[in-house]
């Protein structure tokens, strides 16, 4: 079966390599995906059977200022990827977030596939767009919806930001009114597969179990790393970021263990998982 992995040389690109080591990576620079020609042009030659789509636009708040910038590597390239999976039979895996759920619900209950989205900015109006165009031009689509990820590999992540920062002695003021399910990019990388080999199609959830605010997971973070921080709690709207993000955005997942038949790491046991992998490195 061949396999193309775009955007293969961020985080999730590298962990979905490491488990599918006959894939074709390629990184931004090998293939735009927003230039309609060079899709086809390299991609034709390859025949690829299955599309892992790991290229995107995620500087958050950068993207309410640079609209156009969003839209083309969340929108306009996964459209072309769609297009040329629908025009070469093959199947395109695609991802968005947990940002597209920027409302605030009237209990905090996971949100489920069938639940409607209102993102809250550019850059989640700009995922579920994508997922939209890609829903409506690919006939074999699989995307699925994540968040906080963090892995090995790729230039930086929340939990590696966090280590470095508190190893400097820098303080950390930390959002703590933002609940989510931070998710172990191995993880995720071995949910594609698990869902490609049961054949799944359409929408779907993962991330790990459990829920936390930004700040518990950052005090979690320096826990489970031994490590001592200067961290106190402090709300989104005294942080003050450019880009509205979720009050509470923690994804159900019942649908991929029922596809799948997986059992689902905690939030903990994923992140000791990955600090004692990056303490051994």
């Amino acid at each position: 079966m061949s396999v193309i992995i775009t955007g293969s040389q961020g985080q999730l690109g590298c962990a979905l390599l490491r488990l599918l080591p006959d894939a074709v990576g390629l990184s931004r620079q090998q293939l735009d995906i927003t230039d309609v020609k060079a899709v086809l042009q390299i991609l034709k030659p390859l025949q690829p059977k299955i599309i892992i789509n790991c290229a995107a636009y995620n500087q958050v708040d950068l993207a309410e200022k640079e609209k156009e910038a969003a839209w083309a590597g969340n929108v306009i390239g996964p459209e072309n990827l769609a297009r040329f999976a629908q025009d070469n039979s093959c199947q395109l895996v695609h991802f968005s977030t947990d940002f597209v759920f920027g409302q605030t619900p009237e209990k905090h209950l996971a949100w489920s596939e069938h639940d409607h989205p209102e993102p809250g900015c550019v850059y989640a109006a700009s995922k579920l767009a994508g997922e939209k165009a890609v829903m409506k031009t690919a006939p074999e689509h699989l995307i699925i919806r994540t968040c906080g990820l963090y892995g090995t590999g790729g230039k930086t992540n929340f939990v590696k930001t966090m280590l470095k920062l508190a190893s400097q002695g820098k303080s950390l003021r930390v959002v703590d009114d933002q609940i989510c399910s931070p998710t172990s990019v191995e993880d995720l990388a071995t949910a594609v597969v698990a869902l490609i080999d049961a054949g799944a199609k359409g929408l779907y959830h993962f991330v790990n179990e459990g829920e936390v605010s930004w700040y518990e997971f950052s005090r979690r973070i320096f826990e489970f790393a031994k490590l001592e921080a200067d961290l106190s709690p402090i709300s989104s709207e005294d942080f003050g970021a450019v880009a509205k993000r979720p009050e509470y955005s923690v994804l159900d997942c019942a649908k991929y263990r029922q596809q799948t038949g997986k059992i689902i790491r905690s939030i903990d046991e994923a992140l000791q998982a990955y600090l004692d992998k990056v303490t051994r490195s």
